[in-house]
């Protein structure tokens, strides 16, 4: 019920405009998965109650099972495993089954799904830790390892399966490549870190650029934040502009195009959805004339 009300289904079709039908429920799977394990993990890593076995057991088990469903497991050991969150798990089944059938010559394709999903594992930890001993990171620490803790670099590793695309790794492995997938996942998750400001600190989550930039006043934070949001936004259009250049004269001019056009629709996908999701307890504010948002941030939960 929690997934469906932070309407999670109008994310995905987001994310991926032009998936196809079969495409499009591999993902759901995908998703869920994602947002199951980011749920579990954050219970396991309450600070009253924090269980160290049950994180790390969880984390490994997770790597354990993402690299042997995607046939990238790198011992020759295959068979299947019981773990302790069995159907948490393997609920990534359906999604790297799909991956397996339409990317069995692709292997290194298959790789980079996999690492991503490794290093969002590891992001987690990251935050869990933090939390468990009560320490707010320095702003390089945090922007070390933001990128894979807010997912998002895996949700674009799957603009290529979403988009029906085999490209060869030399080219996602391009200069340009690589800067239009760190802008655009970069605008992603400063925009859900501005947009989840309010929630989280009520929460006294304070893993968040927002409050990293701030120095004492959120409004502070909040223009520093929106300031390298800017940023990262020219870079993804001039990224863009850079890879289809570099591509033009070759058979990959249209999945390129193709690619840097999904990177933009996702960006601008991702803000919509934040407003209008009761994830980020936005929704129920409303807009002032400019299309901003205007609320109060203090010490005390009930008066904000």
């Amino acid at each position: 019920m929690r997934l469906t009300k932070a309407m999670l289904s109008k994310q995905l079709a987001g994310w991926y405009p032009y998936a196809s039908c079969d495409r499009i429920e591999a993902l759901t799977s995908f998703q869920a998965w994602m947002f199951i394990i980011d749920d579990m993990l954050d219970q396991y890593s309450l600070v009253q109650k924090f269980n160290f076995e049950a994180l790390h057991v969880m984390l490994a088990d997770c790597r354990d099972f993402v690299e042997r469903s995607l046939g990238v497991l790198t011992t020759a050991e295959t068979s299947m495993m019981q773990y302790r969150d069995h159907d948490a798990v393997v609920s990534f089944e359906e999604y790297a089954n799909a991956v397996r059938r339409f990317y069995s010559e692709n292997y290194s394709y298959r790789v980079r799904i996999a690492k991503e999903a490794t290093a969002t594992l590891n992001g987690y930890r990251q935050e869990a830790l933090n939390r468990y001993a009560g320490r707010v990171p320095t702003l390089d620490e945090y922007l070390s390892y933001r990128e894979a803790s807010s997912c998002i670099m895996q949700v674009a590793m799957n603009l290529e399966f979403a988009n029906g695309i085999s490209l060869p790794e030399e080219v996602m492995a391009s200069e340009e490549m690589q800067r239009l997938y760190h802008a655009a996942v970069a605008v992603i998750w400063i925009v859900n870190d501005v947009v989840s400001m309010r929630k989280e600190i009520k929460e006294g989550f304070v893993e968040n650029l927002v409050v990293l930039l701030a120095n004492g006043n959120v409004q502070k934070g909040l223009d520093a934040s929106v300031a390298r949001l800017e940023r990262e936004i020219a870079a993804v259009n001039e990224a863009s502009e850079a890879a289809i250049k570099r591509f033009a004269d070759t058979t990959h001019k249209y999945h390129v195009s193709l690619l840097a056009r999904n990177c933009k629709n996702m960006c601008m996908a991702n803000w919509l959805w934040s407003l209008q999701t009761p994830r980020y307890c936005l929704w129920d504010i409303k807009s002032d004339a400019g299309g901003g948002f205007a609320f109060t941030v203090d010490a005390h939960p009930d008066d904000s």
